[in-house]
């Protein structure tokens, strides 16, 4: 099967899935580009949406530029400003972005903060440093809207988290690469470079939001 069919393949499991304020139980699926545009159709009518950058990161770009088969539970997104935003404002536009991907697209988008002048730190792992690198030999922080996630009462990825700024929006120590990100290069796979929203924006085509 050539890669671009598997990728759209509806792979899903039905879960008890709680994050942050939002507590699901319901089928969630792998994240696919019609899933994926279905959730931006959403967002990008949102009245924050002009307010903040979004950095698609992690193995989705992967999957946007066809260049691998493998497949992914979420979608890994950096909401990014200048610092501009309000602390109130950063958390709830985490938590709205989580909320309408696994409430209205039925799958999950990892969402934290960062502000621009740290996303630099970013290009050691996406453009091609991360194959010298130790696992968690660099780390950055951002913010965060839940300590961890849980998968049927089960805790299945923790944030590590620091001090609580603000109701629901706690600072997080980020470390990277993660030693699956090494073990993912050792196999022979490479992570492509973190796509900005904007830029994918100029190439997708607008769907129907009640679409699967």
């Amino acid at each position: 099967m050539e890669i671009s069919k598997y990728l759209e393949e509806e792979i899903g499991k039905v879960f008890k899935f709680e994050v942050g304020p939002i507590n699901v139980t319901k089928k969630i699926y792998m994240p696919t580009i019609k899933r994926f545009e279905k959730w931006l159709s959403v967002v990008e009518k949102k009245e924050y949406f002009n307010k903040f950058e979004f950095l698609i990161s992690g193995s989705f770009p992967n999957h946007i530029n066809k260049t691998t088969n493998w497949r992914t539970w979420d979608v890994d997104i950096i909401l990014i400003d200048n610092g501009n935003n309000s602390l109130e404002l950063i958390r709830d536009t985490l938590v709205d972005l989580s909320r309408i991907a696994l409430e209205q697209c039925d799958f999950y988008i990892d969402v934290y903060y960062q502000n621009k002048k740290d996303v630099e730190l970013n290009k050691v792992c996406y453009r091609g440093g991360v194959e010298n690198c130790k696992a968690y030999s660099f780390e950055k922080k951002g913010l965060c809207y839940a300590p961890h996630v849980k998968r049927d009462d089960i805790i299945v990825s923790n944030w590590n988290i620091e001090e609580e700024v603000m109701s629901g929006l706690w600072v997080t120590k980020l470390k990277f690469p993660s030693r699956k990100q090494i073990q993912r290069i050792s196999k022979g796979f490479k992570y492509d470079d973190e796509i900005y929203l904007k830029d994918y924006k100029k190439h997708f085509t607008p769907i129907n939001v009640t679409d699967k």
